[in-house]
């Protein structure tokens, strides 16, 4: 199987004590200049992943400021043509760079799965978030998985603090190793109960390192290691600073969201997202 130059890349931050950033851009209008004049910035910034979201009819697990930005797209008919025609301009804009969408199935379904693929392939989008699939307590049920591995896409899985602490023996851990062993590229591991977006003040840094500690001890019994990004209320260099500290990358969405709608400047955005960067190095 050939190797993600996404998880390689990751790995090669962690042999170096360091940590990448994935950053999200919402698909606020106008639609593709918003997103294609932001992706300069974090391209400058030298942010590692890009992700571009698929958005969804009924956003339910999102906070705050995500719900904000759905409600736009849905009342501006904002669906997945639009995400797929920003991902082609953005690819062939830079071809260096690594992009990935995110999106629930509902929304991957409005496309159909088939085209859905077939579509990041011909991208050559190397990873793909499909938060809701239920991958490992349905066994693929729609083969999602199996379709995005034979043209050689990641599908990035998901693990929760309170799945990864799960004792051994209980069918949480059962669970655990059932995600571990089919994740490639990189796992989210929620920085926040339920996954819920939006930036937070605190973090449980201590019960995210215990879960990191957790999930790698699984990864060395299965033999499959992966790196693992916090996600879910990241907004600070701080916050940046102590996550890379404990062997984990980071994505957010929500601050750099917040800044836009808030009417940041250019130089006020770059400014910010090289100071995250420079934390997580």
């Amino acid at each position: 199987m050939m190797e993600n130059p996404i998880e390689r890349k990751l790995l090669d931050y962690e042999a170096k004590g360091q940590g990448g950033l994935i950053i999200e851009i919402p698909m606020l209008p106008p639609v593709p200049n918003t997103q294609l004049h932001m992706a300069g910035l974090l391209v400058k910034a030298g942010i590692d992943v890009i992700q571009i979201p698929i958005p969804i009819r009924f956003p339910w697990m999102y906070g705050t400021r995500i719900l904000q930005i759905q409600r736009k797209a849905a009342e501006q008919r904002i669906w997945f043509e639009q995400s797929f025609d920003v991902l082609d301009q953005l690819v062939h804009a830079y071809p260096e760079q690594e992009f990935m969408p995110v999106g629930f199935y509902g929304g991957l379904q409005r496309m159909g799965q088939d085209a859905y693929v077939s579509r990041l392939a011909e991208l050559g989008i190397h990873s793909a978030d499909v938060p809701d699939y239920p991958l490992v307590h349905d066994e693929d049920p729609r083969g999602l998985y199996a379709a995005l591995k034979g043209v050689g896409i990641d599908y990035v899985t998901c693990i929760s603090s309170e799945l990864a602490l799960s004792p051994e023996g209980t069918p949480g851990y059962e669970q655990l190793v059932k995600v571990v062993e089919r994740s490639y590229g990189f796992s989210f591991l929620l920085a926040t109960a339920g996954g819920k977006t939006g930036e937070v003040k605190d973090i449980d840094y201590d019960m995210l390192s215990r879960a990191q500690e957790a999930v790698m001890r699984v990864q060395e019994r299965v033999g499959r290691r992966c790196p693992l990004v916090a996600v879910c209320g990241i907004s600070t260099p701080e916050q940046v600073e102590r996550l890379t500290g404990i062997g984990l990358h980071v994505m957010f969405g929500s601050a750099l969201f917040t800044r836009m709608m808030n009417g940041q400047s250019d130089e006020e955005i770059y400014d910010f997202l090289v100071s995250m960067r420079q934390a997580a190095r």
